[in-house]
């Protein structure tokens, strides 16, 4: 009985893959970290966020749901600690990738480029230049 839920099973998933189902996951499915994150205001020189403790985490599940937390520590915002969290949703079109939260953030008005394992950003929002690489992990 074993054997034969056992190669059940097996046919059932060959049969989906050779109908075009795909058992591979989505690129931008995973957990990605921060490895730089640098802002600059106009007029200043950029900031290195992680070097002053900041924190960029951010997980994409399989349905496109996210969470995260953004940490921008008081000595970068102004003498108060910025924390926010990054649930929402990822959209991907091709090699971009954009994240809606209801958190309003600068990371939800950037758009990221995907390559193999990272997602980069390096844009100018208003006047403040936003470097970042995260790294799947």
């Amino acid at each position: 009985m074993r054997l034969a839920r056992t190669l059940l099973v097996a046919s059932a998933l060959a049969a989906t893959t050779a109908c075009g189902g795909s058992t591979t996951t989505d690129p931008i499915v995973g957990t990605f970290l921060a490895t730089t994150f640098r802002i600059a205001p106009a007029g200043q020189g950029a900031i290195d966020v992680l070097a002053q403790g900041g924190v960029l985490g951010l997980n994409v599940a399989n349905n496109f749901v996210t969470a995260g937390t953004l940490i921008i520590p008081a000595s970068v915002n102004g003498g108060t600690t910025f924390t926010a969290s990054l649930a929402g949703t990822a959209v991907r079109t091709e090699s971009t990738v954009r994240f809606t939260q209801s958190a309003d953030t600068f990371v939800r008005d950037l758009t990221f480029t995907l390559a193999a394992d990272s997602l980069t950003a390096n844009q100018t929002l208003g006047d403040t230049t936003y470097d970042l690489v995260l790294r799947r992990q």
